[in-house]
């Protein structure tokens, strides 16, 4: 989607905006690393041709956090139990 593609349908009718969808305030969503829930900003891109969308964490200070607090996915798709 980043890219101006949409992955699903293929279309180029892919639009962004920071926030949009309202989950926290400010633009935002919540979170949790260890016993803190921080809201951060969320950047989201819609296809306006098939409605997909996508999110990013758009700080990348929280998602060094993330990266260091939650369980890793395996790439073979089999994942530790995330609760």
């Amino acid at each position: 989607m980043k890219s101006g593609k949409c992955p699903k349908c293929g279309s180029d009718a892919v639009r962004a905006a920071r926030g949009g969808f309202g989950w926290g305030a400010r633009e935002s969503v919540y979170v949790q690393t260890e016993m803190v829930v921080t809201a951060t900003e969320v950047d989201n891109y819609l296809c306006t041709s098939c409605g997909y969308f996508e999110h990013y964490i758009a700080d990348h200070g929280k998602l060094a956090e993330v990266a260091q607090r939650w369980a890793p996915v395996a790439p073979s798709g089999d994942s530790t139990d995330p609760g």
